[in-house]
């Protein structure tokens, strides 16, 4: 019996694995949803800091579903999160072009009487 060739081929063939390869853990983005939630408050209605409080807690099931072994789950929180914290981003900035162009064109007279008019309402 030759069993020479046997084991060399047993021991060349590569192992399968049952268990999933763990990916990695991705970025939870929960700094840049605090700092747009803050900032949101200088969107207009505020709609910045609504998107920034629910960038925050699509921040939070980063960790969670990461640990349960949900990983697209936490790559999709994670895209998730990065999303609404770039919308909040531009719904200031948008506000801030505004102000600006309504300051340039109609002086800082025109900016205090629509803050008057608001708070008076």
């Amino acid at each position: 019996m030759d069993y020479s060739n046997q084991s060399n081929q047993d021991f060349n063939q590569p192992q399968q694995s049952s268990f999933e390869e763990i990916k990695p853990k991705p970025e939870n983005n929960l700094v840049l949803a605090i700092i747009a939630t803050i900032l949101g408050l200088c969107s207009p209605c505020c709609i910045g800091l609504i998107l920034g409080g629910v960038a925050i807690i699509f921040a939070n099931q980063v960790n969670t579903k990461y640990d349960v072994g949900d990983y697209t789950g936490a790559e999709q929180a994670a895209k998730n999160s990065k999303i609404l914290s770039y919308v909040a981003f531009g719904l200031v900035a948008l506000n801030l072009i505004y102000v600006i162009f309504v300051f340039i064109t109609q002086g800082s007279e025109a900016i205090l009487e629509q803050y008057q008019g608001v708070l008076n309402r």
